[in-house]
């Protein structure tokens, strides 16, 4: 290769670098303003919540003290204790029963055979197709039948209901992806289908357990619809809907509802943040799988 040939193939690598750099740069850019929109109302409900409601007022962004006594205080005078108490056992019995169903379920669809299970599977996949709004009278009535009105259980039973078809869809994806050489093994190695399904396999799907374990919190721990129409006494609401009684209550007093507003969203935070990396590699490795 001549050095006059030479020069325009070393100049076209160059120009792609650059080229090359300049993307990189733009989605970073990108990136970081996706970022700051994402983040900002959080930090803003969170300044807010550490000031005064003079400080809200007059629009400071930033309290000239941080006034760390609101939250007790909405603690307190909101009753948070009760609704927060009812979320958390509302949350923990959904999430539980939500595993428990979904994760056989979808080794079932996922490594059996059995005479009609395609045409059960797609009787699952229609719960994804149902908007909840639309159910929500049926639901309401059946609750009423069954003596579940203002009943914490009415809500967790609903709520696994509704939450069955996707889990039992996520998990099934992750069994299906499973090498048959593992089962084969097991099976010869004298596992029976229950000592296969909880030994080898169900520790090979914990990312995707860990996915929906999180999935299913975020959507029972921010329940406002359900629990709003079934539960009728103060003593029996959730946090969600405590917090909008809490609002229009203390309305005057907006330092107190940030407060309560940032008392809400942290047990969420708190549970991603402690299962992100999972969470990540659940969802990635379940886009991959079908």
């Amino acid at each position: 290769m001549t050095a006059a040939v030479a020069r325009p193939i070393a100049a076209d690598r160059v120009a792609a670098r650059g080229h090359a750099r300049r993307g990189v740069g733009v989605g970073y850019v990108l990136l970081g303003v996706v970022l700051v929109a994402t983040l900002f109302p959080f930090a803003w409900t969170i300044l807010d919540s550490l000031n005064t409601n003079k400080g809200i007022f007059d629009g400071q962004l930033v309290p000239d003290a941080l006034h760390w006594e609101n939250y007790p205080r909405a603690w307190q005078t909101g009753r948070l204790q009760s609704y927060f108490g009812n979320s958390v056992v509302v949350a923990v019995a959904s999430v539980a029963l939500t595993l428990a169903v979904c994760c056989p379920a979808g080794y079932a669809f996922g490594r059996l055979r059995f005479p009609g299970s395609r045409l059960l599977f797609y009787a699952y996949l229609l719960g994804l197709t149902v908007p909840f709004q639309a159910v929500l009278i049926p639901i309401f009535y059946m609750l009423k039948s069954m003596g579940l009105i203002d009943s914490l259980l009415g809500i967790v039973l609903t709520q696994v209901g509704t939450g069955v078809p996707f889990g039992a869809f996520l998990m099934r994806n992750f069994f299906r992806g499973l090498p048959n050489e593992l089962a084969d093994a097991a099976r010869i190695d004298g596992c029976n289908e229950l000592s296969l399904f909880w030994r080898v396999m169900l520790p090979l799907v914990r990312p995707a357990a860990l996915a929906l374990l999180i999935f299913s919190f975020m959507g029972s721990w921010n329940d406002y619809l359900l629990p709003l129409i079934a539960l009728q006494t103060d003593a029996r609401r959730t946090l969600p809907v405590g917090l909008v009684n809490f609002s229009t209550q203390y309305v005057t007093d907006y330092s107190l509802v940030f407060a309560a507003t940032v008392i809400t969203f942290l047990p969420v935070i708190v549970v991603y943040l402690l299962f992100q990396r999972q969470f990540v590699e659940g969802i990635s490795v379940g886009a991959t799988k079908g």
